[in-house]
């Protein structure tokens, strides 16, 4: 019954200011794959069923980032470390949870299992201080996790560690889950005479002291690792996009020089679908089965369908749809457009704000002129047209199935049905070219 009506409240910290950084935005704020750092804490945490409450805390230079995402954080001042944090933020909104969960928002968490695992082995056995460790190839930098007869003894930070001590490979990653037990005996953190700040990992000698148990959960799945330079930040990007990439390859997906190529979060291929080199898929795109996606083509928020040829060079914007055995050629971009199936705009072409009809034929050099200096107009072309190379369609305009837009013209007005429609200027042809 308790673990059914059980209250656990997570704890973000985040009131770092980031100075190895060197960006005017926080570095929880940059993304990794299309999200910020800090979204896949969010999301880990909120994946958790069992946590009913979520709590950040930041600094008074980073509360308008927060509020910008709707989010009212708790201010710690002064920044005196993560225990600290913690000893603001409880002592300040006398938090009552059962238990609580501790993150750190420049530390992302990309398999969301792994942060259920951990609530859930702390708390079928019946933990009050558990921390979730890995093992690394090379631990500086890190805390290393220091075990006893098989049990959590201290965690020594890497300016603390004797030789012996910088040889463990078993780090902490930051995150902790307390009991109500443990986290009540947060006013007794001393601060550290090096650095003046509180060090939440002293919590540990306490709840020994306190006769509490204390564990440790190994993380085996997808690494924890910190940010604290941009360096670091790209090495973590570019573990994820393999990551990502190698997930898709083992679902049928080629994709040829992965290297290569930049594939966001929420981007969902199916299998037999070809990827090129040098593509970039942004976030929330959808590709179906046996679709070819040339070189340098750049797809975002936007569908793609079966038996597609997209590219190369070809840009498709949000809120566009390509159905299936449509063919989207070499510099050619698409703008929140409904491209209907089998439908070819082979190349140098601008459709925007467009619905076009199936197995139309776009020729070169076609603009959807959308945009009239103050709002964006659509276009509708119908079924089995065929639109002349160099015509620009000025929207809002109607063109009928079956219609023949000859090349060069310039359509301002609707094209019925079965129309043939013509716009050029009279050609004159000078006898004798002036010299």
């Amino acid at each position: 019954l308790f673990y059914y009506f059980m209250k656990i409240c997570a704890i973000v910290l985040s009131a770092g200011r980031s100075k190895r950084f060197k960006s005017s935005l926080p570095k929880y704020l940059h993304s990794i794959a299309g999200k910020a750092i800090l979204d896949y804490n969010l999301d880990a945490i909120r994946s958790v069923k069992k946590i009913n409450k979520i709590e950040i805390i930041s600094n008074k230079e980073n509360k308008k980032f927060f509020i910008e995402k709707g989010i009212s954080p708790f201010i710690q001042n002064p920044i005196n470390g993560t225990g600290g944090a913690l000893k603001q933020i409880f002592n300040a909104k006398k938090l009552n949870s059962d238990y609580y969960l501790v993150t750190l928002s420049d530390t992302p968490i990309f398999d969301y299992k792994i942060l259920r695992n951990f609530i859930n082995k702390s708390i079928s056995s019946k933990t009050d201080l558990s921390v979730l460790s890995q093992e690394v190839s090379n631990p500086h930098g890190y805390g290393r996790i220091v075990i006893k007869d098989k049990k959590l003894k201290s965690i020594v930070e890497e300016n603390d560690c004797d030789i012996d001590q910088k040889k463990i490979n078993l780090i902490n990653t930051g995150i902790f889950f307390l009991s109500k037990k443990a986290i009540s005996n947060i006013n007794l953190i001393k601060k550290n005479l090096k650095k003046s700040e509180f060090y939440i990992t002293d919590l540990i000698e306490i709840c020994h002291q306190k006769k509490l148990k204390i564990d440790t959960y190994q993380n085996r799945s997808l690494p924890i690792q910190g940010v604290n330079t941009i360096l670091e930040l790209q090495d973590l990007d570019k573990f994820y996009q393999n990551f990502l990439k190698q997930k898709l390859m083992n679902e049928g997906v080629r994709i040829i020089h992965p290297e290569t190529v930049y594939i966001e979060n929420g981007v969902n291929i199916s299998e037999g679908v070809i990827i090129e080199p040098n593509v970039v898929l942004k976030s929330n795109v959808n590709i179906g089965r046996d679709t070819i996606i040339k070189s340098f083509s750049y797809i975002e928020d936007c569908s793609v369908g079966i038996n597609c040829q997209i590219g190369p060079f070809a840009r498709i914007r949000p809120e566009s749809k390509i159905s299936n055995y449509a063919k989207i050629g070499n510099f050619v971009e698409i703008k929140k457009s409904s491209i209907s199936e089998g439908v070819k705009i082979n190349h140098l072409s601008y459709v925007g704000d467009a619905n076009i009809g199936k197995n139309t034929n776009i020729g070169a050099g076609t603009i959807t002129c959308n945009y009239d200096g103050k709002n964006k107009l659509s276009t509708k072309i119908g079924n089995n047209c065929f639109i002349g190379s160099n015509a620009s369609i000025v929207a809002p305009v109607k063109i009928g199935n079956s219609a023949y837009v000859a090349a060069g013209s310039v359509i301002t007005k609707n094209v019925k049905n079965n129309q043939f429609s013509i716009s050029r200027i009279k050609q004159k042809n000078i006898k004798n070219r002036i010299k």
